[in-house]
């Protein structure tokens, strides 16, 4: 039975954390964009709501799911894994920092409290990357998630910054794709791999920006680019993978965009991006090499895949589940469901396929993106979005990862309690790169209602 975290005491430990981070970030806000009131008001808010999102996961699922699912068994893993720094402290710092292997596993010294499984590293790895803010929480899952979160909200809110400085003149739409999107900011709060993978995936976008784009080879931009790869491989390789192709492909737009002239873009496109083809094709088999297991190579991948989606489609799961079609896991196999996959990736569930509250919440947001998606390709046609993509690279990299994000969440997730988790990386990428274009077409009517009124005139 879990223990009650919502005591006297614990909701008084709450209320002076909550009471002392907001004193905090309010302060700072103010004073460092005292000259830009909206930017620190923002600053405020968009902490505010990553916090109070973080809490609502934990009591959702404290007294809704009575903590159902797995964010309740890493919480009291990390804590007893936390423990270990008060009594075997050198080798809670060999597993913390990832020195322990199957060879040496039989010289770490620890409790029964707290049992070593490397047998499942995403699980493992999770309790590590955990249990420091259990300490810093009191092992109270509440403070232990205010926590975690205000961790996280520092890289968040660099994402929003890099992308505002990239785009100054979308900075609203950028804050709602990035800091408010209720179901990505709900699953990215609680304590769970989901937490990590989603924000880490924004630093490997700012670190491999500074150091591919603006030529930052600084020690601290590399740093950063191994620590995000390693966290995001660490837990869901798959991310890293959608990452790596999409950001390849950006770097190969961006450089034909050097080139003033169209006419010669046309004839350098192919070279350039066969050469950044085989340059990705070179690291990614690297990098999936040191990963290993289900991740190996895109075989293994498609297998695991295959054997996830059978998986989420049993009974047991309620009925909660769909259906893309079966499929052999091979590209060439994967050919005849991927625009189910994809559609079920970016789109689903749909609103009359929510069950519950949470999943009602991502239903509306999806339905919102259709709606987003059949206006502009409707009202703006192809021709208008293809050219529009075209003139931004960074554009073509929102909406690559997030096809390729949904080609294989959709390819492995037939669960829509899964799939609502899995497909929050892609969910800030995908709304940013609508609201772009939908802004650019409003752009463009508003300028020819004026031509008509000065010609009328």
């Amino acid at each position: 039975m879990a223990p009650n975290f919502l005591d006297t005491f614990g909701i008084s430990l709450i209320l002076l954390y909550l009471i002392v981070l907001i004193v905090i970030v309010r302060i700072m806000s103010s004073l460092k964009f005292a000259e830009d009131k909206y930017t620190g008001n923002l600053l405020f808010y968009a902490f505010l709501f990553k916090i109070f999102m973080g809490l609502g996961y934990g009591f959702i699922f404290d007294y809704y799911y009575n903590w159902g699912g797995d964010t309740y068994s890493y919480f009291v893993n990390s804590c007893n894994l936390g423990d270990q720094l008060f009594r075997y402290p050198v080798d809670f710092f060999r597993v913390l920092f990832d020195q322990i292997n199957p060879d040496n596993y039989h010289t770490v010294r620890i409790t029964d409290q707290y049992y070593l499984n490397l047998s499942v590293p995403a699980t493992y790895n999770t309790h590590r990357y955990i249990c420091l803010f259990t300490i810093l929480g009191f092992k109270n899952y509440y403070l232990t998630t205010i926590c975690l979160n205000s961790f996280l909200f520092i890289i968040l809110w660099k994402f929003y910054r890099f992308v505002s400085g990239l785009f100054p003149e979308k900075k609203k739409m950028i804050a709602v794709g990035i800091l408010f999107i209720p179901s990505a900011t709900f699953w990215s709060s609680g304590l769970i791999k989901d937490s990590f993978t989603l924000t880490f995936s924004m630093l490997f976008v700012i670190s491999f920006y500074k150091i591919f784009f603006l030529r930052k080879f600084s020690l601290k931009y590399i740093l950063l680019l191994l620590f995000s790869i390693y966290i995001i491989t660490s837990l869901k390789p798959y991310i890293f993978y959608a990452l790596f192709i999409s950001g390849m492909i950006w770097l190969g737009f961006s450089y034909v965009h050097l080139v003033k002239s169209r006419f010669l873009r046309i004839f350098i496109l192919p070279p350039v991006m066969v050469i950044v083809g085989f340059v990705g094709i070179y690291a990614f088999t690297a990098i999936a090499g040191r990963v290993g297991g289900a991740y190996k190579d895109v075989d293994s991948m498609l297998s695991k895949a295959v054997g996830s989606q059978q998986d989420l489609k049993q009974e047991y799961y309620e009925g909660n589940s769909f259906n893309i079609g079966d499929y052999e896991p091979t590209l060439v196999g994967t050919v005849s469901v991927t625009p189910a996959a994809i559609m079920a990736g970016l789109y689903r569930p749909y609103l009359w396929e929510a069950r519950n509250p949470v999943m009602l919440l991502s239903g509306l947001e999806n339905l919102f993106l259709l709606l987003v998606t059949i206006y502009v390709l409707f009202r703006a046609g192809p021709i208008f979005f293809f050219k529009e993509l075209a003139k931004e690279p960074f554009i073509i990299f929102c909406f690559m990862f997030s096809i390729v994000m949904a080609w294989g969440i959709g390819l492995s997730t037939s669960n829509f309690g899964a799939l609502v988790r899995f497909k929050i990386p892609l969910l800030p990428f995908f709304l940013m790169g609508w609201l772009f274009v939908l802004d650019i077409f409003s752009k463009k009517l508003k300028e020819e209602k004026f031509e008509k009124r000065s010609v009328a005139k």
